[in-house]
């Protein structure tokens, strides 16, 4: 391994091993109420984060010793432990330590995002009754915001339920992808194609986005409340999905899995569909195959491990890779192979070698 990279990653240890010394002294010397206004100008901390750093170390400490020992250990990032410890903050205690736990077993390589949102899917489908509680409360607050930007530019900021906020983003990614660029590049036509679905109510405002949702048949047939789960991760409660069912237009399709929740067959119920392959494996893959890539699967590219005509189109070679990951893979010539269930090995041009395994689409809690 290349001396400088090697380094890097002892940096990084070391720093994860200090922060954890640190979060574990802050907490011993949290004796009073006073506490936070003496830890502030110790380390340069305004009141406000001062306290904030006081809390979240008395709750690692208090709360969370297994994460703050994986921080320790170099397994984690802080990042990495607020990823853990944040979704659980209005689950019962007992559920909150097993959701953690099980996903601290495959915590290591993998990024806060994936953390989280692992975290956060196992305490959704232990308890979906919370889950639906927390989707109702959150959509009350939805709303349009509006903020004033440097230079000229306003942002107007829209808050809905997930699967309305998808089926917007993709209703825009749809249109914006067969508008002429005209010197713009994707993101511009993406603001241009939604100011004028607002603004102007363009012809092609009537094409449905298809929203890909995978559910168990048992939640479909009202026999339990397992929720559903969008194409990029995130979970919708059973009786959300339920409802869209009922909507004209809605599209869904068959997704078979094993017991343990990996996608072993996808059968698209779509007019003329155009690649089997092509969907099978934004369906098993939710993201960019890379390690630690978050990207949705939706927007990347198909690429093959070994070059075609010399590697053939099949999900045994080929996997989604954004763009960016994309031109990477090329330009340094790393090195990717897939295994029959998804499984990625990339080795890169320092030597390094990352294993990412699919997500399953319907995964038991614990």
């Amino acid at each position: 391994m290349n001396p400088e990279v090697a380094r890097m990653i002892e940096c990084e240890r070391e720093i994860r091993r200090l922060q954890a010394e640190q979060l574990r002294l802050i907490a011993t010397l949290d004796v009073d109420e006073w506490t936070a206004h003496d830890i502030g100008p110790a380390l340069q901390l305004c009141p406000s984060n001062a306290s904030d750093r006081v809390k979240w170390a008395r709750t690692l400490h208090d709360v969370h010793p297994t994460v703050l020992d994986a921080l320790h250990a170099g397994v984690i990032s802080e990042r990495s432990a607020h990823a853990l410890v944040d979704p659980t903050e209005y689950y019962p205690p007992e559920l909150a330590h097993r959701a953690i736990a099980k996903t601290l077993e495959t915590a290591a390589g993998r990024s806060p995002q994936q953390l989280r949102r692992s975290c956060q899917a196992r305490l959704q489908r232990a308890d979906p009754a919370i889950h639906l509680q927390r989707r109702d409360a959150a959509r009350r607050s939805r709303t349009v915001v509006l903020f004033d930007a440097q230079d000229g530019l306003g942002i107007v900021s829209c808050s809905q339920p997930i699967e309305i906020a998808h089926a917007i983003y993709t209703k825009i990614d749809r249109l914006a992808a067969h508008e002429p660029k005209n010197g713009r590049n994707l993101d511009q036509i993406r603001a241009d194609v939604m100011a004028g679905l607002i603004l102007e109510d363009p012809k092609t405002a009537g094409l449905k986005p298809l929203i890909q949702v995978t559910v168990p048949l048992t939640a479909l047939l009202g026999v339990d409340e397992r929720p559903g789960t969008l194409a990029t991760g995130q979970l919708i409660p059973a009786p959300v999905v339920r409802e869209l069912m009922s909507h004209p237009g809605t599209l869904f399709h068959r997704l078979l899995t094993d017991p343990a929740g990996h996608l072993v067959e996808y059968t698209p119920k779509l007019y003329r569909p155009k690649v089997g392959v092509d969907r099978f494996l934004r369906a098993r893959h939710q993201t960019c195959v890379m390690p630690c890539c978050s990207h949705p699967s939706r927007s990347c590219d198909i690429d093959h491990a070994t070059p075609w005509p010399l590697g053939e189109s099949t999900a045994t070679n080929m996997a989604p890779l954004d763009r960016r990951h994309h031109r990477y893979k090329h330009a340094t010539n790393a090195d990717v192979s897939i295994d029959k269930d998804g499984t990625t090995t990339v080795t890169t041009r320092w030597g390094l070698t990352y294993v990412t395994t699919p997500e399953p689409v319907d995964e038991p809690p614990f």
